[in-house]
């Protein structure tokens, strides 16, 4: 029996390794499209590889139907994940929020482990085999690269990704292949990416840092909310929290972001502490009243937001309704979502094949016998902090051993 897998990434090396295992009798090959396996691994977690995350839940997930990843993340859970690696001799760290990675924080390692058990098990990896058309041919498979050459199969997963960083391997062609056996895909959008906003609104913060919480809103409504550090670029905002939310983000329209400064204390206590600073620097002016609280450029632009244009403006006269009206700036700072990064910039994408054509306890297609899916390419897609990673994992595994042990 002969297995194709269509991407060398993540889900793709995972889907191998366990058809190899499952199987050893089984002839496995891994098309490529780039000149080497696994780049997108080596860029996730800063190079560090942050492959998996301790606090997992299913609600980290989101999709049509975020309940069709459960059982492959039941079937292959996070220990099973730690253990795999580790018996690859990739040795686990936790850090902060559960994020696990390498003991060796480098991302190199996991992909080295990776390569090496392919290789321990015979897996046929194969690089700049960029498959142009996948058809059925009889029981089994035809594919067809862009060069002509011609691979035939018994059995293929398709496990190329989604659009996001088409750079490091994932552009799209592998929604291609799935619509011509008539799979469907639902509309996709960059997730995990930097947020863009008014540039009126924060050209001004460009290089500035602070780490408080951000919430997304829709309609008054709070959607999610992180903490953490945050960015402001002379397009919008980046950093953790940012990717966080641009996940739940994707197919909002509409939506705005709310930068608490000082997360730490009420508003009531922001008031306070603003009341005691108009009492001790009323001799000094707006120039100088954030200092030492916030970053000046911050709070200039929270001086014109409440209507105080010039900075000379005296300390001494500020009002209480004025310092309220700070205070709730700094507690509940608006900027209007106006899009994104885009793919190039994301880590993963949202939305893709549509998870109702396909058997979760499998991963194999409800419409053509043999052919299976896993990995991003699917609709399913998680939170920043290994969450993708982990679906990548456990879906690939899912898939390699289902496509081996059908009868």
């Amino acid at each position: 029996m002969k297995l194709a897998i269509v991407g060398g990434g993540a889900s793709g090396l995972a889907a191998a390794i366990e058809a190899g295992r499952t199987s050893p009798k089984a002839e496995i090959v891994i098309l490529e499209r780039l000149d080497r396996v696994g780049k997108k691994i080596l860029a996730t977690g800063n190079g560090r590889c942050n492959y998996s995350n301790s606090n997992l839940d299913i609600n980290n997930y989101y999709g049509r139907d975020r309940m069709f990843a459960d059982y492959a993340l039941k079937e292959f859970t996070v220990e099973n994940t730690v253990n795999f690696f580790n018996r690859l001799g990739v040795f686990p760290k936790e850090e902060k929020n559960g994020r696990l990675y390498p003991f060796s924080l480098q991302a190199s390692a996991v992909l080295d482990a990776l390569r090496s058990e392919c290789e321990r098990l015979g897996v046929n990896i194969i690089t700049g085999f960029c498959v142009k058309e996948a058809v059925k041919k009889g029981k089994g498979f035809e594919l067809t690269s862009d060069a002509g050459r011609k691979i035939n199969a018994d059995r293929l997963i398709i496990a190329g990704g989604g659009c996001a960083s088409a750079s490091l391997g994932s552009d799209g062609s592998a929604f291609k292949l799935l619509k011509g056996f008539g799979h469907s895909i639902t509309e996709l959008a960059p997730a995990l990416v930097q947020l863009k906003t008014r540039p009126e609104e924060v050209k001004s913060l460009k290089g500035i840092k602070f780490t408080g919480s951000v919430s997304l809103i829709h309609k008054d409504r709070i959607i999610c909310e992180d903490c953490g550090e945050v960015l402001f670029t002379d397009y919008g905002v980046s950093g953790p929290p940012i990717f966080q939310l641009s996940a739940r983000a994707a197919f909002i329209k509409n939506a705005v972001l709310s930068l608490d400064f000082m997360s730490e204390y009420s508003p009531k206590e922001v008031y306070d502490i603003l009341e005691n600073r108009r009492e001790s620097l009323s001799h000094l002016t707006m120039e100088s009243f954030f200092t030492g609280l916030l970053n000046k450029r911050i709070g200039n632009l929270i001086s014109r937001r409440i209507g105080i244009e010039k900075l000379s403006y005296g300390v001494g006269r500020l009002t209480n309704r004025q310092l309220w009206a700070i205070a709730s700036q700094i507690k509940d700072y608006r900027l209007e979502i106006t899009g994104n990064n885009g793919f190039k910039n994301a880590q993963v994408t949202a939305g893709g094949a549509l998870t109702s054509e396909f058997d979760g306890k499998t991963m194999q297609s409800r419409i053509v016998s043999g052919l299976y899916a896993c990995g991003e390419v699917l609709d399913i897609y998680g939170d920043c902090g290994g969450y993708n990673l982990q679906w990548a994992w456990s879906s690939g595994r899912l898939a390699g051993r289902s496509a081996v042990i059908k009868e």
